[in-house]
């Protein structure tokens, strides 16, 4: 036990049967006693045994589920110098502002007792102590049969030989006085006898019953005392609720508080019907004033957010920030949901306008979802969800708008759900299977490489769009077992191509911003070349613009990480990002993909074809491998060769097509396109 706790020399102790403590031998389980540490109010320190049998238990819950005083049977208090009897009263305390009407809600929203324990002998002791009559006090426990004997005796003053208990039939079957005294729930027996060779007189059994008027008067001096003290604790405990429900930069009840008002609004409603709306608030655009302007000019904004919002809403509204660049506005006693749409129409609006911090001019945009809440809802977590599906919906939209709540939307979003968790599955499953899609040599249409694309044949809904549980996989975090299965199977399906002799030049696989953000990024791609053991220079990562804008910002070395194990480096989708030319300038990438938007429009937009050939001439300057996407037409296709592309990929050539056939089309080592022919003539002259 003493390695356990780390406290040097502690040593458990149990009471042993002289009344002493003793070190307690070395057993499984110990039942700990309580005790007091105010020993400045008690000359002897006693404590409550958790051993007892359950009648600790028995009061807590018949307190807890009443909701009322309760006193517990008679129980032994434990002391080192010998054992007391007496007992302890409990008053249950509820959490603040949450309901605890029925039994149900009691149980739920306990937050703890007041409790107070009396020792038999002292409290009579102290009543009794200063009167003299001819009487002998006997006092029985509330459960006490006819042969039980007194659990406490005070035996009177003027006795002059010791008092020998009785049992209760034995004193009642003479002269004698009874009465009760209530302590809550409890009846303890009190039964007066005259001592031996003396005189009971009414005035002595009036001064007995006043003893115990005076008893139970004590109790309820003690109980105010305790309960004075109970009121001191319970200020202190709603400062420190206030503190815990409360954002510390705005200053704006946070997400817990929200959720007890949303309890107390339901609770209303479902009494009197009322009608209450629930915001959803994000920031559009705040997390690149974090990333370009700092983290103070960010907390700034975010409080010029919050005042703008307190302006907006009555004084019987809530706004609470639940964090981040994430608001909410309970909206109470709405006449119609129409009400609710003009409040977020000036969130919008008021959210919108510019921001002034420390001389910077800072322009965001606000989203909003709502959800229109009533009895029929389950509660506060039903009314969140509903009103987050909604912000959902509006930045699905474009952001800078708001959006109700709907039964359409949140099918849509079930359905999403739904896909994501199979997605989980089918991974395990064996549902997915990578599609390679050929990369040729425009004039000669010699294949030198392939671009694996992974697709989905779910077993009910048939084939799966990528550009469907792609985002979805995204947003749930599947992308990552995702990404690494897509990896694997290439390589794994490149060695076997290997072993064959018929594996292009290259393998292309693209990474998501997620994947590359991980650590573990580096050792998983390490671990599949070494597992199949191919030439890491034939697999090719692309990686959009968009991603290493994002991913750079916090892992520079990205690039630089991916070629020391050996990998080539393709930007995806060039000309349709950030920055091109930086990216161009900063990171020693091998080829540059240029996009199918730009491609397609090449023999019909002149502007769209200056910018094709201008980056052709840059990625020759640089000394880049250049390859067209999306090429789907002959014309597309002679316009490359004569800007001096030489690769490209597009259903011009090949669709992504099966292993199989990708198998089949790398034997032949070449495509020919339909009516390639005809076209051979123009590519080659051009």
């Amino acid at each position: 036990m003493q390695a356990e706790i780390g406290v040097v020399g502690y040593r458990i102790k149990s009471v042993a049967p002289d009344g002493n403590l003793a070190t307690s031998p070395d057993r499984d389980e110990y039942y700990p006693v309580y005790y007091t540490t105010e020993r400045q109010y008690s000359g002897t320190v006693y404590g409550l045994d958790l051993f007892d049998g359950g009648v600790r238990e028995e009061a807590l819950k018949r307190a807890r589920d009443r909701n009322e005083l309760a006193a517990s049977k008679v129980i032994v208090l434990h002391s080192g110098t010998g054992d007391r009897r007496g007992f302890f009263v409990l008053l249950p305390v509820y959490t603040k502002s949450m309901s605890h009407e029925t039994v149900e809600e009691r149980r739920h929203n306990i937050a703890g007792f007041v409790q107070g324990v009396f020792q038999l002998n002292a409290m009579i002791e102290t009543i009794l102590s200063s009167l003299r009559t001819p009487l002998d006090l006997n006092i029985f426990a509330p459960d006490s049969g006819p042969n039980a004997f007194p659990i406490y005796i005070h035996s009177s003053s003027l006795r002059t030989i010791p008092f020998n208990p009785e049992p209760l039939h034995f004193l009642t079957a003479g002269r004698h006085w009874s009465g009760t005294l209530e302590v809550s729930n409890l009846k303890w027996k009190l039964v007066a006898t005259p001592i031996s060779g003396g005189h009971a007189t009414h005035v002595s059994a009036w001064l007995l019953l006043i003893a115990g008027f005076l008893a139970t008067g004590v109790i309820v001096v003690l109980m105010w005392s305790s309960a004075r003290h109970e009121l001191h604790l319970i200020r202190t405990n709603q400062e420190m609720t206030e503190l815990a429900q409360t954002d510390a930069l705005t200053e704006l009840p946070n997400r817990r508080a929200l959720i007890d008002r949303l309890s107390i609004s339901f609770a209303a409603s479902r009494r009197s019907a009322r009608q209450f709306a629930l915001l959803y608030i994000d920031l559009d655009g705040f997390k690149d004033v974090n990333d370009t302007q700092g983290h103070l000019i960010g907390d700034v904004l975010l409080q010029q957010a919050a005042e703008r919002l307190i302006g907006l809403v009555r004084s019987c509204d809530l706004v609470a920030r639940l964090g981040g660049d994430e608001f909410a506005v309970l909206q109470t006693d709405t006449v119609d949901i129409a009400a609710s749409g003009t409040l977020a129409e000036r969130i919008v609006a008021n959210l919108g306008k510019p921001y002034f911090v420390n001389g910077n001019e800072i322009y965001i945009s606000a989203s909003v979802g709502i959800s229109d809440c009533s009895a029929q809802l389950e509660g506060p977590k039903e009314a969140m969800m509903q009103a987050d599906l909604a912000l959902y919906q509006a930045k699905e939209d474009g952001r800078n708008c708001f959006r109700f709540q709907s039964k359409e939307f949140n099918q849509q979003v079930r359905d999403r759900v739904k896909i994501g968790d199979e997605l989980r599955i089918a991974i395990t499953r064996g549902e997915l299977e990578l599609y390679y899609q050929p990369q040729v040599e425009i004039v000669s249409g010699q294949i030198v490489g392939l671009e694996a694309l992974v697709r989905w044949n779910n077993p009910k809904r048939g084939f799966i769009m990528p550009s469907l549980f792609i985002p979805i996989a995204e947003k749930t975090g599947n992308i990552i077992a995702l990404g690494k299965w897509v990896f694997e199977e290439a390589c794994r399906q490149t060695k076997i191509w290997e072993n064959e002799g018929i594996a292009p030049q290259s393998i292309a696989v693209n990474l998501s911003a997620i994947q590359c953000k991980r650590s573990e990024l580096d050792r998983d791609i390490a671990e599949s070349i070494e597992q199949y053991g191919i030439n890491p220079g034939r697999m090719e990562i692309e990686l959009t613009e968009s991603v290493l804008m994002e991913v750079t910002q916090e892992q520079r070395d990205l690039v630089e990480r991916l070629r020391a194990l050996g990998l080539t480096i393709a930007i995806d989708d060039f000309g349709t990002g950030y920055s091109s030319l930086n990216y161009l300038a900063t990171y020693p990438v091998d080829r540059l993909k240029i996009a199918q938007e730009l491609v397609f429009r090449v023999t019909t937009d002149p502007r769209h074809a200056t910018v094709v050939r201008t980056a052709i001439r840059l990625a020759q300057e640089l000394g880049i491998e250049i390859i067209a996407e999306g090429v789907e037409t002959a014309g597309q296709a002679l316009f490359l060769v004569s800007a001096g592309c030489r690769y490209a990929q597009g259903y011009y050539f090949s669709r992504p097509v099966s292993v199989k056939r990708a198998t089949e089309l790398l034997r032949q080592k070449k495509i020919s396109p339909i009516n390639q022919s005809e076209k051979t003539k123009s590519l080659t002259a051009a």
